[in-house]
């Protein structure tokens, strides 16, 4: 059966060409795939925060501004200069424009996308759906990019490679498209960070985290108790695997090692504990969710997490919105830009950029903030406006991890609504953070079923390396 969604680089002529000439030169796929495990490094980074920011911001009033344009696309926002010459951002992003010189805005990131969840697959993994615009997650979908990070350069033992923080993502919850293991398996799956009252309906954040559920271990159940348990488990698993499917029963024993792992380690108990930093960091993030999940990505880049993809959202009072307010403003657009998504948003990303950057952890950790899309030109006839999805143009932002900073990339027409220059697709900025990371682009994993597979489609943005 034909699936759209698959690669075509699994089954391409150049992929079954070069298997061939492998093998009649007495060496097999397995020697192709070994890359794997021997992927040298080619960039500076050791670890790398995704700052996601899923529905899709709009470029026009955020990074991309268009004084010039006409009434009805431009929006009511200024331009403001920055710290670097000749770039200007949105009025709204005060603390971000003093800081422009730690960051690359992209301002041509296109894809042929325009719903949720198809560009959501696309922008995290870097491998696109075709032209399936309402795909829903399979076992085969591809990996984010956490996943792969996780499997080629995981952590050390007791800390997670790989976290997702809050726990749900877009409109339908976790999984989404792309958003974990794929067809690297659910042994690749992030950890998530359950959302609790960190990332209560309430702004205001009381200082009193409790750690994320199903780090703690329940009531009267000691350590040397829960390891007890795990060996008694594991007698059943040997006697299970004779008649089960031992493939499945590894992936189990792998997930129920590292949440063991997890439970019973002091380094990723203090990690996950946002009531160890003083109450000066808390506010200078925000106290916001979208403030404190980006502090809390900080605590768990410095404590040796590889990959955190990081929801911003934010939690809107006075609204009938959603109390987990995504990016996707088709409505209410300005007034949740003025009161809610714009501020946090500036105070919580600033505030990450220049405390890595301050404890000498900026140019080892790539931070990438993106969503899956951009917003119309047009504003919408919607109550308080709004601007729909876009995916021809739209803007990112890059940091750290060796590449370029102080730039802009690439440009839009007078509307912000296509790419005139330096296109970059989300294959193209999937390669790029490979490199970065110090992962070959163009490795190749076996899948689940033994398949080979490339991370991504796309090739590294030369000007975005350093």
């Amino acid at each position: 059966m034909f699936h759209p969604w698959l690669p075509r680089s699994v089954f391409s002529r150049r992929d079954v060409l070069r298997a061939g000439v492998l093998s009649l030169g007495g060496l097999t796929i397995a020697d192709l795939l070994r890359q794997e495990a021997d992927a040298a490094s080619a960039g500076q980074a050791k670890h790398c925060i995704f700052v996601f920011l899923n529905g899709g911001q709009a470029q026009l009033d955020t990074f991309d501004m268009k004084p010039d344009a006409p009434e009805g696309i431009r929006g009511p926002y200024k331009p403001v200069d920055t710290a670097v010459p000749g770039i200007q951002i949105s009025e709204k992003l005060p603390l971000l424009a003093r800081l422009t010189d730690k960051f690359t805005v992209i301002r041509s990131m296109t894809h042929h996308l325009s719903a949720h969840n198809s560009s959501a697959a696309y922008a995290l993994s870097g491998h696109s759906p075709g032209t399936d615009q309402n795909i829903v997650p399979t076992v085969m979908d591809h990996p984010t990019y956490g996943s792969i990070v996780a499997k080629l350069k995981p952590a050390a033992t007791g800390i997670p490679s790989f976290v997702l923080t809050p726990r749900l993502l877009f409109d339908m919850g976790f999984p989404t498209p792309s958003a974990g293991g794929g067809w690297l398996g659910h042994a690749h799956d992030p950890f998530p960070v359950v959302r609790n009252r960190m990332m209560a309906r309430a702004p205001e954040w009381d200082g009193k985290l409790p750690p994320p559920s199903g780090l703690q271990l329940p009531d009267g159940v000691t350590t040397s108790r829960m390891m007890g348990r795990q060996k008694l488990l594991a007698t059943f698993d040997d006697s299970l695997a004779a008649a089960q499917d031992v493939a499945a029963i590894k992936t189990l024993n792998a997930n129920q090692q590292q949440a063991l792992d997890l439970i019973t380690s002091s380094e990723s108990q203090a990690a996950f504990d946002l009531s160890q930093e003083p109450a000066t960091m808390h506010d200078r993030y925000g106290r916001s969710e979208m403030g404190q999940v980006l502090l809390l990505s900080r605590r768990l880049i410095e404590a040796g997490v590889r990959f955190v993809t990081a929801n911003a959202v934010s939690n809107p009072k006075n609204t009938q919105l959603s109390s987990f307010q995504i990016w996707d403003t088709h409505f209410d657009h300005f007034r949740l830009y003025n009161d809610n998504l714009m501020p946090e948003f500036d105070q919580a990303l600033s505030a990450l950029l220049s405390d890595l950057d301050q404890r000498g952890l900026l140019n080892e950790t790539l931070v990438v903030v993106m969503g899956e899309m951009g917003r119309t030109p047009k504003i919408n006839s919607n109550k308080d406006g709004g601007r729909d999805h876009w995916g021809k143009a739209y803007s990112a932002l890059v940091a750290g991890g060796g590449l370029r900073a102080g730039e802009i990339y690439g440009s839009t027409d007078k509307q912000a609504g296509d790419v005139t220059d330096k296109p970059v697709k989300p294959d193209d900025l999937a390669a790029t953070l490979f490199e970065s990371l110090g992962i070959p682009y163009q490795t190749v994993l076996k899948d689940i079923a033994g398949r080979p597979r490339h991370i991504t489609d796309g090739s590294p943005v030369a000007g975005l390396l350093g």
